[in-house]
């Protein structure tokens, strides 16, 4: 059983299919990689099943739930997350303000995982006031 499931996606850019009946599932409780050379698709994949792409033909499932034609903001909403490579940060804030933008749909206090995540990433907490677009590269990813 898949907590997250692309069934079948074709999609692309204009009138060219990047992807064709591709297929891609992660377990409840495990990590899955998507690994290629560049061209290959991996991003096109990710922005279909974030919901930033349409589409053609396959659905989206969510813990059951077919999100194939929500919106990347509803799918957030139920938890999910999408990190792009680049510009995944707000150069001009602070660590610790990039990190609770983050937490911007928590309606309760949200002080423990920040923790969480500095005891993760301890030079994110020496940083924490720091301007993230000062950060190295492996350190805006730790952010993002």
């Amino acid at each position: 059983m898949y907590l997250l499931h692309g069934k079948n996606i074709t999609c692309g850019y204009d009138n060219v299919d990047i992807l064709s009946e591709c297929t891609v599932g992660v377990k409840k409780g495990k990590i899955a990689s998507i690994v290629g050379p560049n061209g290959a698709g991996k991003s096109t994949a990710m922005k279909s099943i974030f919901g930033l792409l349409k589409i053609k033909i396959g659905e989206i499932i969510l813990d059951n739930e077919d999100i194939t034609n929500l919106l990347p903001q509803e799918r957030v909403l139920k938890g999910m997350g999408y990190v792009p490579q680049n510009n995944n940060i707000f150069p001009t804030l602070s660590v610790q303000e990039n990190l609770e933008m983050g937490a911007f749909i928590q309606n309760e206090d949200f002080s423990d995982i920040l923790y969480y995540v500095y005891d993760l990433f301890p030079v994110l907490k020496e940083k924490r006031n720091q301007q993230a677009g000062e950060l190295s590269g492996g350190q805006r990813q730790q952010v993002a």
